[in-house]
């Protein structure tokens, strides 16, 4: 309890020095005009994140942070592909015994000093054994060829590597030290500085301040004030207010998130594979995103996203199946599921519980708060949970959730069949032989379900009309706030 007060105290105090460093701004702006108040300070955008203590405040504000100031070697596009990023350019051995990545030529650290193909071997020999688990195995050796150029010598072909390059590299012995757009403060106040050295260009924007606030509708009621440039994150609850505001533009995305009913080591009387078809033929996954998510989501079909490149339209899918279901009456079945205290896991429990009961199950929903959760997760002291687990847009993501040797805080009872399926799409010799993987690899999980599979949640950026907003085809990349520019008009604030 005392290191909860004690981290809500220094969230308080942050966000305190935070809005007195905007009042200083704002306050030399209105000095500098004899017209009315600018509704933002200066060159600064402020991000306003809502409802932080869901995760831990710090964590959530550190995962901000870390998108403006941290970069992969890889990034994903939305169907799963690798894209570069801080590597220039990769190329792969006709063995598939090696990967040479090619450094940008101009990228630096927020220090000045280069990205060196020395500084990124010691960071992925630091990173990846932790983050590819088992599939690390697979790595021979990192080395630099040259100060551009790291090659990964492999023992046996590896198609999770690439996957895994997209974790961050930092600054040997300063993580604080990354190479994105914006620059991290050390300490103290969440407002990030534009890296002027770049390799990409000079941001137009010049800063960035991050404000947590208690609630997302906290956070949007100062948007609609003109007091925050961009909410972070939207929720269902607030999205379709905030598509009314017309001085508000709505950038929505299907989250690499999707929701899931994980069963634990208590429940016995789901640990037999039939039982656990049952269950997921027993939900109408579309009825669940219209109940619970108001019609933001999509259904899932497994653990591969459905836009995924390598899933063939041939391969198995979990799916609504009333028929297999009915056989869930006779099974008398009762569990207990835990469920964090949010509405929108609330209203999800709700909408399942409805459908379970439908077919003569009891699921009884007992609220938790997001530390008790993920404590009964570790220790395995739950017969159920609901939570939503990343899993793409890479099936990399996948594979440290479902494979049974990777360490992970909330992670399901693996099984062997799903095992080879991920050790298959890990040793592919080519797209063809991954997408083999891919289709095992959902046979596997509709004949040996490890949870129940529910659906990916959608989530919205929130940006006030007085930027001109680069787009995706999947709403707005955080690290595209470097390109954001004033509108040429600019609305005025509402008073909502």
């Amino acid at each position: 309890m005392r290191r909860y007060v004690g981290a809500r105290r220094r969230q308080a105090v942050a966000i305190v020095q935070t809005i007195a460093w905007l009042l200083v701004l704002g306050s030399a702006a209105r000095c500098s005009s004899s017209g009315p108040a600018p509704t933002s300070a200066g060159n600064t955008i402020r991000i306003g994140i809502g409802g932080l203590p869901q995760q831990t405040p710090q964590a959530g504000l550190q995962q901000v942070i870390g998108n403006l100031s941290a970069e992969g070697l890889v990034r994903f596009y939305d169907d799963g592909r690798p894209s570069p990023w801080l590597a220039e350019s990769w190329t792969t051995a006709p063995d598939n015994l090696s990967l040479v990545l090619q450094l940008r030529p101009q990228a630096r650290f927020h220090d000045g000093s280069p990205v060196t193909a020395a500084i990124v071997v010691d960071a992925l020999r630091r990173v990846l054994p932790a983050t590819m688990g088992p599939a690390f195995s697979d790595v021979d050796e990192i080395l630099a060829l040259d100060a551009r150029r790291v090659q990964i010598r492999l023992r046996e072909p590896s198609r999770l590597l690439v996957e895994a390059l997209e974790t961050t590299i930092r600054k040997p012995d300063k993580p604080s030290v990354g190479t994105g757009p914006y620059i991290a403060p050390a300490t103290g106040q969440a407002i990030l500085q534009a890296n002027a050295s770049y390799y990409l260009g000079r941001p137009t924007i010049d800063r960035v301040a991050v404000l947590p606030y208690p609630s997302v509708r906290t956070a949007w009621a100062e948007l609609l004030r003109g007091n925050l440039d961009m909410l972070y994150e939207v929720n269902m609850d607030a999205l379709d207010l905030l598509q009314a505001s017309k001085n508000v533009s709505v950038f929505s995305y299907l989250r690499h998130y999707q929701y899931v009913i994980m069963f634990g080591a208590r429940a016995h009387s789901l640990k037999s594979a039939a039982v656990r078809q049952e269950l997921n033929a027993a939900l109408d996954r579309a009825a669940l995103v219209d109940v619970a998510l108001n019609g933001h989501g999509v259904p899932s079909i497994g653990p591969v996203p459905p836009q995924h490149w390598a899933l063939e339209k041939t391969a198995r899918r979990l799916q609504f199946e009333p028929g297999l279901a009915k056989n869930l009456a006779s099974r008398h079945l009762q569990f207990t599921c835990l469920v964090s205290s949010d509405s929108v896991y609330g209203r999800m429990a709700l909408a399942i519980k409805q459908q379970l009961a439908a077919v003569s199950v009891d699921m009884t929903v007992e609220e938790v708060s997001q530390d008790q959760l993920l404590q009964a997760g570790r220790s395995k002291d739950f017969e159920a949970l609901l939570i939503d687990v990343i899993s793409g847009p890479s099936v990399f993501r996948s594979y440290r959730h479902l494979y049974s040797n990777v360490p992970f805080d909330l992670k399901p009872v693996g099984n062997a069949s799903i095992d080879r399926a991920l050790d298959h799409i890990r040793h592919a010799s080519s797209d063809a032989d991954y997408r083999s993987g891919v289709t095992e690899l959902q046979q596997a999980v509709v004949d040996d379900p490890p949870e129940i599979f529910l659906v990916w949640g959608e989530r919205a950026r929130a940006v006030s009309r007085r930027f001109t907003v680069p787009t995706a085809e999947n709403g707005i990349d955080p690290t595209s706030i470097r390109l954001w520019r004033p509108a040429t008009v600019q609305p005025l604030a509402s008073r909502n």
